[in-house]
């Protein structure tokens, strides 16, 4: 059932009288229902003339299924399917505003330099180098003394065959190399066989007889 709007006023005298009598209110005469465009009817059946958009209820095929449409062929195929059929209705869709009509400009950021420092150091070979105690924080106690003394001296000794191993090649780094205070184990460094540095050493014992008087 439509719902009706009544209206209720008082006259004169009741208004006077601070009461209200039957005869003073008035029920305005209900006029037709008028349906708007913005309305769908009532709870009833909707029918297929006042819907914005067709409903299919069959199952699609593969044509229909795998189709590919960009936006703009989506928008002219509803339009021209509600140009088929009868009725008021018809799709509007909203213009869109362009968000700019000037050409792109790209953004210009000036150039900057950054330093950024490595996790490594290059740097000359170390010759006189003790990495269990004095990288890896190995110590033997009473021992220590003598024994980064007599590393000493034997590196001293073997200085030529160290120089003139790899002679083309005097650089070293720290990348691969376990950083100070890691938990390493007690590592016995062997020498490495080089022959250049056997010719080198020999070399330094031949000319050190030589130069004795």
């Amino acid at each position: 059932m439509p719902a009706k709007s009544v209206i209720f006023s008082r006259g004169a005298v009741a208004q006077q009288e601070g009461e209200a009598t039957e005869s003073s209110l008035k029920f305005p005469g209900s006029g037709p229902i008028v349906k708007t465009a913005a309305q769908l009817g009532g709870r009833g059946k909707v029918g297929d003339d006042d819907l914005d958009f067709t409903i299919s209820t069959d199952l699609p095929g593969p044509d229909r299924f795998f189709r590919r449409e960009s936006e703009k062929q989506v928008f002219d195929r509803m339009r021209l399917e509600t140009v088929r059929r009868t009725g008021p209705n018809r799709i509007i869709f909203p213009q869109e505003e362009p968000v700019s009509k000037e050409p792109y400009q790209p953004r210009q950021f000036s150039q900057h330099v950054a330093s950024i420092t490595p996790g490594f150091v290059n740097h000359y070979r170390l010759y006189f180098e003790q990495p269990n105690f004095e990288r890896q924080g190995w110590e033997l106690g009473y021992l220590q003394p003598a024994v980064s003394i007599g590393i000493f001296y034997y590196d001293t000794l073997l200085f030529p065959y160290h120089y003139f191993t790899d002679p083309h090649d005097q650089g070293d780094s720290s990348a691969g190399k376990c950083l100070p205070g890691d938990p390493t184990p007690l590592l016995c460094y062997k020498e490495r066989f080089s022959v250049s540095g056997l010719l080198g050493q020999g070399a330094a014992i031949s000319g050190f007889f030589f130069l004795l008087p």
